[in-house]
């Protein structure tokens, strides 16, 4: 359940995902801010983002207090996976969906948030920074 194997590991990310998504269940259950936010951090960031980077990542960077990443996973992964994240969450939930330039919106947050996030910590920050900028997001670009 860890890329090392190290038990420390599983204190970062599948704890700090478990502990969202009881989060989400308890006091956003079926809203649009859940569906946003689990796939910024499911799909985006747990999946996509490791996968591309590692696949297709050329240029490699590091923030202070953060791990080696790729432009390509943060920009690409965490990008694209809010954004096909967020449809299908929506259209299964049966939610309405966001306008395109609001998820565009919420998605280029995540990819930065994501990318100069500390050290292991990017399960917490994504979810958190994208929770604080929903609203604001929602009102700087009316429908």
């Amino acid at each position: 359940m860890t890329r090392t194997g190290s038990p420390s590991e599983l204190m970062y990310g599948p704890l700090q995902l478990n502990l969202l998504f009881i989060y989400l269940g308890s006091y956003h259950f079926m809203t649009t801010e859940a569906a946003v936010l689990i796939a910024a951090v499911g799909l985006g960031d747990s999946v996509l983002a490791p996968w591309i980077g590692t696949k297709f990542g050329r240029h490699v960077y590091r923030m202070p207090f953060g791990r080696s990443k790729t432009l390509e996973g943060s920009v690409c992964g965490v990008f694209l996976g809010t954004v096909i994240g967020c449809y299908l969450n929506l259209w299964f939930l049966g939610l309405p969906l966001l306008p395109l330039r609001i998820l565009l919106a919420n998605a280029a947050i995540a990819a930065v948030t994501e990318g100069t996030a500390p050290r292991n910590m990017d399960n917490l920050t994504v979810p958190f920074v994208l929770h604080l900028s929903m609203e604001r997001v929602i009102q700087w670009l009316p429908a």
